[in-house]
């Protein structure tokens, strides 16, 4: 794993419905930077949290120089701008990664990616959060730890650790023949931290 990258996926490992995942995550750091993107989106959208100044899901500039970017030219490259959370005794809970159990589909995870393991429920979301200490401060947590500590040129750390949270139960629902990553940055979506969900899509 390189020194400032965390690979990630995640994976259901027993049962009927073991090889069901979502892979493809990356975390990364450079400078005072650090970034959140899916193989999935092939380049193209990436979270950008900009030291303790802007934080946002945008496209990426390699999508911009493009031959045919995604968005024509006069449109905000950044549609989703939030706020940086805050420290708390040195620790920040930066943003999540959430994927529904609806959106799991059968492929292959990469061998240099860590496997978060997922229970086969329809009433947990498992989640990776990305977390930030200041500089001195040790991560305490009882969560998988996925990736890190990736450092920041302020001596601030990153690490990706990984837990589940309880829902409301879902009817089941058959494999998904796609994906669709949304962002989760807002009062009106309802959380404390920004982040990404991952759900399901089917035709018909």
């Amino acid at each position: 794993m390189a020194k400032n990258k965390a690979r990630f996926a995640f994976a259901i490992v027993t049962g009927p419905n073991a090889g069901l995942a979502c892979a493809g995550w990356r975390v990364w750091t450079s400078r005072e930077d650090t970034y959140i993107t899916a193989t999935s989106v092939g380049g193209m959208w990436k979270a950008s949290l900009h030291g303790d100044d802007s934080w946002r899901i945008a496209l990426t500039a390699e999508n911009e120089r493009s031959e045919n970017p995604m968005l024509p030219g006069g449109h905000k490259n950044a549609p989703w701008q939030f706020e940086p959370t805050t420290f708390d005794a040195g620790h920040r809970l930066a943003f999540a990664v959430a994927v529904a159990r609806a959106a799991f589909r059968s492929e292959a995870v990469p061998a240099n990616e860590v496997v978060i393991p997922v229970e086969d429920r329809w009433d947990r979301l498992p989640i990776a959060y990305v977390r930030m200490t200041e500089p001195g401060v040790q991560l305490m947590t009882e969560q998988q730890l996925v990736g890190g500590p990736l450092p920041l040129a302020s001596g601030r750390q990153v690490w990706v650790t990984a837990g589940s949270e309880v829902i409301a139960p879902m009817e089941p629902e058959p494999v998904p023949v796609g994906s669709m990553i949304r962002p989760l940055v807002s009062v009106e979506d309802e959380v404390t931290t920004p982040g990404l969900i991952v759900v399901g899509v089917n035709i018909g």
